[in-house]
């Protein structure tokens, strides 16, 4: 490496400083400089073997090695302004006319500018091979809009870039290339460490973030690496692809809002409920804050729904919604859980102040009628609510009594709000006591079935029996079924009980069958049971694995059912009928009046209500009302049945009337299954016959 020393009066010698002149002998690396004229200053041995030209050649005379008009202007304005130049990707062009692109770093020295180019041959092969690498493969990348690019991992800098970057992020691959920041400045603060890491640690791997176009507007990338090894082992660069994914997120974040989002009143559904009310708790507790949750019920839908039919139905849960959102808009979160049952969450409350406040807006705007396609709709409204973390600090436990307390608001007449206490009212902590039994008795095998005889009136046998079901709990005693039914049909656990009690029932009738017993097996079923499509194939896989005749079986549903659910209870008749099942209607006479529904399916039988039995001899005029219901029976192809027979002169009064099955205390207490087969064969030894 040389240097021309100062020559006197000599304007085109080199004439570099001391600290240049020292760059020149010892630099391992190209080396060279310009004055402001842009003519060549300086010029060191490595700068000669990378670029050509040898030093006498080339010093003192305009630069020849720029590779486009105007390259030097910009190098000195950009000096000029930031006062050096480090490590930016430059093409140079070489004595033979070809392009040279080596990592160059520069300054402004004795009032010119001076250069330093890496001169590394596992630099230069490297570059080399990812071009060549890239030539077939990027026309067909750039047809299918995928980005390819090169990163130096020992230089941590952008190599090379395809021309389909640009239509991802507005820039050109070369200006990508040329500023060694550019890619990474474009990258979304949020996502940098997706970004960045995988290139840090010369890693495979995949990952997906958001980056700033050119126009500022922002889009989603997908983008892979793939390292390439030195000889020594370590990462020297790293290929990749990037795609734009935005029309894919977007459709994504649309998916998930449609998941998230209740169809037709466009509130959050149960799910975001779900996960809002967790993170709100989670919020809470690391704040020390409070919040509410609130379930509201709507007291006049149900009549609304089954008046003026669906269609008006969700019209008017769109009006419901509607009016929730504005009266709690800014206050609180509204959601609906399905049917007419809302919920809403509010955070940062003082104490039961904020709560009753909360109520008492929601409770003064449904004062005043809906008004649902020209109609007027009056509807009330119950609440219950409860706090965190004054009542629980579990979510769970914490939507449970949300839920007692609404029920309480329901059964103490209506649109009121009823606040959950621990020490407060003692119907919503029965409530919550039978509550807390009910969910566990089951997984305790805290159930059992009693079955109730049925009898032939006429010859005096045993045809059959009723599945009753019992509740034996270690905490509240024996609870009657009139008492926990209900509520486990609000708290969602009737479909588990009821499935059980049916296996339990057909599992016991096909024992009967196996000891020549040849007997009937009835057993009642829920609305939650009947509304559930997997019903029917229930009711098949029962009798299958109890491998009991269908005809021994005949599912009880409640008249008021009937009444209110006329062609949903029709229609499942008849698949049951098809099967060889049948279906009586529970309690007729008692309730809703269903005549015209009796028409609408394939029923077996009516079971009458025991209001319809005289309680004495001379009651002529119930007994010409029972003859009368009998005979409609028989009418309509059915068998009628007769429950709470207690007198002997009630089954005689049947006899007369025709009534062709009893059952009461009268002829038998409800039993165990154990208890009725050895009360059976006790009988048939009384008889001396086989019953």
């Amino acid at each position: 490496m040389r240097s021309r020393a100062p020559q006197s009066g000599d304007d085109n010698g080199l004439q570099p400083r001391q600290s240049e002149d020292w760059l020149v002998r010892e630099a391992p690396l190209a080396v060279f400089g310009v004055d402001r004229e842009n003519r060549v200053s300086l010029w060191s041995h490595p700068a000669a073997r990378v670029l050509g030209w040898e030093e006498d050649e080339i010093a003192g005379r305009p630069a020849p090695f720029w590779w486009e008009e105007g390259d030097f202007e910009r190098y000195l304005d950009e000096i000029e302004q930031h006062g050096r130049v480090n490590g930016r990707l430059v093409k140079w062009r070489t004595k033979a006319d070809e392009a040279l692109e080596s990592e160059t770093w520069a300054w402004s020295a004795g009032g010119g500018l001076v250069f330093v180019v890496t001169d590394h041959v596992r630099d230069t092969e490297m570059y080399a091979e990812v071009e060549q690498s890239r030539s077939f493969i990027e026309r067909i990348a750039d047809a299918a809009d995928i980005c390819l690019f090169a990163y130096d991992a020992v230089a941590n800098r952008l190599i090379y870039a395809s021309n389909a970057c640009e239509a991802m992020c507005g820039y050109s691959s070369e200006e990508l290339v040329k500023n060694p920041h550019l890619c990474v400045s474009l990258v979304h603060p949020d996502d940098l460490p997706q970004a960045t890491e995988p290139i840090r640690i010369g890693s495979s791997a995949r990952s997906e973030y958001r980056i700033r176009h050119r126009k500022g507007t922002e889009r989603w990338v997908a983008v892979h690496l793939y390292p390439r090894f030195g000889a020594d082992g370590q990462v020297i660069y790293l290929e990749g692809l990037a795609m734009d994914i935005t029309d894919r997120k977007i459709h994504q974040v649309e998916l998930q809002r449609l998941a998230y989002t209740d169809a037709l009143t466009q509130l959050p559904n149960r799910q975001q409920f779900e996960h809002d009310l967790r993170a709100a708790v989670e919020q809470a507790e690391r704040r020390g804050e409070k919040l509410a949750v609130f379930l509201l019920d709507f007291d006049g839908f149900k009549y609304v729904n089954d008046t003026f039919g669906h269609q008006f139905g969700d019209a008017t849960l769109k009006a419901i919604a509607e009016r929730l959102r504005e009266t709690l808009k800014g206050r609180a979160l509204v959601y609906r859980m399905g049917g007419d049952e809302f919920t809403v969450i509010q955070r940062g409350i003082a104490g039961e102040t904020d709560v009753r406040d909360t109520a008492a807006r929601c409770l003064d705007a449904f004062r005043e009628p809906l008004k649902v396609m020209g109609e007027a709709v009056p509807m009330g409204i119950s609440i219950g609510a409860a706090m965190y973390p004054d009542h629980s600090r579990d979510v769970d436990t914490l939507l449970r009594y949300a839920d007692i307390s609404m029920y309480a608001a329901k059964e103490q007449g209506g649109h009121r709000l009823c606040l959950y206490s621990e020490s407060g009212d003692s119907a919503i902590h029965n409530r919550l006591l039978l509550h807390n039994a009910l969910v566990k008795a089951f997984d305790r095998g805290e159930f059992s079935l009693d079955y109730q005889p049925i009898f032939d009136v006429r010859r005096g046998v045993w045809v059959g029996a009723e599945a009753l079901l019992r509740w034996h709990s270690p905490e509240l005693g024996t609870v009657p079924p009139a008492i926990f039914v209900p509520f486990a049909e609000q708290w969602g656990l009737m479909q588990e009980i009821g499935a059980w009690v049916l296996h339990q029932a057909c599992r016991t009738a096909s024992h009967w069958q196996r000891r020549n017993l040849d007997l009937r097996v009835s057993v009642n079923v829920s609305l939650s049971q009947i509304t559930d499509p997997r019903f029917l194939d229930g009711v098949v896989y029962a009798l299958r694995q109890a491998q009991l005749p269908p005809d021994r079986l005949e599912l009880e549903i409640h008249a008021n059912l009937l009444g209110q659910y006329a062609d949903l209870v029709g229609d499942l008749a008849q698949e049951l009928d098809r099967i060889g099942v049948a279906i009586a209607i529970d309690d007729f006479g008692h309730g809703e009046a269903v005549l015209a529904a009796l028409t609408a399916g394939s029923y077996a039988a009516i079971k009458l209500h025991p209001s319809l039995l005289p309680l004495a001899p001379e009651g002529e005029r119930k007994e010409r009302l029972m003859a009368g219901v009998v005979r409609l029976a028989h009418d309509l192809g059915m068998r009628a049945i007769a429950e709470g027979v207690e007198r002997r002169e009630q089954e005689m009064l049947l006899a007369r009337t025709g009534c062709d099955e009893m059952q009461g205390f009268w002829k038998a207490r409800p039993a165990s299954a154990e208890d009725l087969a050895h009360w059976s064969r006790q009988l048939a030894s009384e008889q001396g016959d086989t019953v």
